[in-house]
Order: structure tokens, then C-alpha cells, then sequence
């Protein structure tokens, strides 16, 4: 996918563009203004034992055919089927975070809750995709900084020749949050819940699988994709102390087209760290692409979807 005016002004400005210039914070958050166009977090709120409890989603809204899925991992799918079908878990708020950056929004409050999910972690593809319904994917699109990822992108196999590679998530110790009680409501245990947080956007090298982890064969798998966070060359101080909630946001590679411009592509999705190394590991996106196209057409051809989004 062509990267936006402001990726490309920000490499341009450089003149010359010295190694490693892509790992500096000038640089990806010229990024981040691109891909935060395809990522849309899902807030989830609810009581458990009178406390509180609320979690952030990372994941990447995808365009198959006249259907948008969300995608992320699989076990954070298997997470929120659990989690929703709890009888100890009071469901309170669940949102699309689509407008996170501007003061006072509070997103897409979902629809309904009861609309298909999808893990294939059980098969050993930890990815997994949720299909928003048709009123909350036309309002989640009536925000026109939204843009799911065209097919053509994700679904394009042919090789790449990446300079670099960019993890892209919603980490939960990057937000803050407050509760009241919702003075409204006549249940004593009804919260309202204000959340600000920022997306994170951090450079990555590509690591060889980690044969010298026998006892995981999880980090060795020549098909999996496995990268070391990199600290910013221009802001080496890394404040991500942990990295809870970044699974389910994408890796994105970019290079640069024959034209001279960067173009960037979906490389896969992340499913869990070594955080003392700063390793991270991601289901690479060819590996299951069959899976996801196979499963949405059965869902097309139950009706479910049908309708799409022009």
C-alpha cells in the first residue's frame, strides 16, 4: 500500500537518507499517521467480584471482497468468547475506539455483542478475525481517517523487499484511565469509565528462529515471524516496561517502489513476547490466509456479511 504524504515528506526532508534513519521518532510517527488508519482498538469494560475490569484490544480492520473483518490473535478472540459468556462477568461497555485522539470521543459503541468470531489458535495459527456488524461497520467508516487494509495488500504474496519493520500496537501502560460511578443508573455497581491512550509504534530487527530455545519449539518455527524491539537512535529511553496488550496489532514492513515512494505491507500479527530481550513473535499473515478466506465465505454464504460495505 502507497504510503501517505507525510512518510514520504519526512524521508524526503532527511536529504540523504542515513542507516537506520527509520528508526528514529520523526520517522515513525510520519508512520504511525498511516497505520493508525487501519488499526481500531476494541475497549471492553464489565464488573467481576464488584471490581472493575476493563482490557484493550489491538487489531487491523481488513477489506475481503464486500466484507470488513477485524483481525487479530487467536487467543485474544478465545478470550473475548470466554469473557462474554461468563455468567460472572457483567458486560458494561464495549467499543470500537475509532476517534481515541480526540478529546471527549468515546467511540462505536458496539450493535450487538453476538456477532461471529473466529480462532484458529486451537489449529496452531494463533490469528483470529471478529465481523463487526453492518450498522457498526457503517459507522465505524463514517470516520474518514478510517481505512480498512484492501485485499490486494494483505492478500499479496508476491515477494518483498522490505527496508524495514514497524510493531503496531495499543499497549495497556500507555493508557490512562478514571471511574466514576455512574450516579444515573439505580445498579450501585454501574461505573463510567474515561480512557486515553496512544498507540505504539516500534521499530523492529528480523531475528532468525531461536534454536537455541529447545523447550519452546513455538520460537523456532521457520514460518513464524520473530523480531527484537529496536530503541528509538534519536530517544534510546524505552518506557514500555511491559508489553501487555500489544498481541493482536500487525507488523507492517515497508520499502521503497520503483517510482522512489515507500509503499508498506502486512507481514503479520503478534502473538506474544521474551519481554527481558525485547523479543516478539507474530503469526506471519501467508500462513493463514487460506484459513481467514475459507471461513469468510462460508459466513458470506450464510447470509451473514451479504449486505457488505460499498
Amino acid at each position: 500500500m502507497p504510503a501517505g504524504e507525510d512518510v514520504n515528506k519526512t524521508a524526503s526532508e532527511m536529504g540523504q537518507l542515513p542507516p537506520g534513519w527509520w528508526q528514529t521518532v520523526a520517522a515513525a510517527t510520519a508512520f504511525l499517521q498511516e497505520f493508525a488508519n487501519h488499526e481500531i482498538p476494541l475497549l471492553v469494560t464489565g464488573i467481576i467480584d464488584n471490581s472493575v475490569q476493563y482490557s484493550v484490544y489491538s487489531g487491523i480492520l481488513l477489506r475481503h471482497e464486500k466484507m470488513i473483518v477485524w483481525l487479530t490473535a487467536g487467543h485474544i478472540v478465545d478470550e473475548l468468547v470466554q469473557v462474554l459468556s461468563s455468567p460472572n462477568f457483567k458486560l458494561t461497555t464495549m467499543v470500537w475506539l475509532d476517534d481515541f485522539s480526540v478529546k471527549g470521543a468515546e467511540g462505536i459503541r458496539l450493535h450487538r455483542t453476538d456477532i461471529p468470531m473466529k480462532s484458529w489458535k486451537s489449529t496452531g495459527h494463533d490469528v483470529g478475525v471478529v465481523l463487526p456488524s453492518d450498522v457498526d461497520l457503517g459507522n465505524i467508516l463514517k470516520n474518514d481517517k478510517i481505512q480498512p487494509i484492501d485485499a490486494g495488500i494483505w492478500k499479496n504474496l508476491s515477494p518483498i523487499r522490505p527496508e524495514g519493520f514497524y510493531a503496531i500496537s495499543f499497549p495497556r501502560p500507555w493508557s490512562i484511565h478514571t471511574k466514576t460511578p455512574a450516579l444515573i443508573s439505580a445498579l450501585v455497581n454501574d461505573v463510567l469509565l474515561s480512557l486515553k491512550a496512544d498507540f505504539a509504534c516500534l521499530p523492529l530487527e528480523v531475528l532468525q528462529p531461536l534454536r537455541e530455545n529447545p523447550d519452546d519449539p513455538s520460537w523456532s518455527d521457520l514460518k513464524t515471524f520473530y523480531g527484537k524491539i529496536l530503541p528509538y537512535i534519536d530517544y534510546p529511553i524505552n518506557n514500555l516496561e511491559n508489553p501487555k496488550d500489544l498481541s493482536g496489532g500487525p507488523i507492517l514492513s515497508f520499502e521503497w517502489t520503483t517510482e522512489g515512494h515507500i509503499a508498506y505491507s502486512l507481514v503479520g500479527v503478534i502473538q506474544s513476547w521474551v519481554w527481558a530481550q525485547s523479543f516478539i513473535k507474530a503469526e506471519a499473515i501467508d500462513c493463514i490466509i487460506d484459513e481467514i478466506d475459507r471461513w469468510l465465505k462460508e459466513r458470506n454464504l450464510d447470509g451473514i456479511g451479504k449486505k457488505g460495505i460499498p
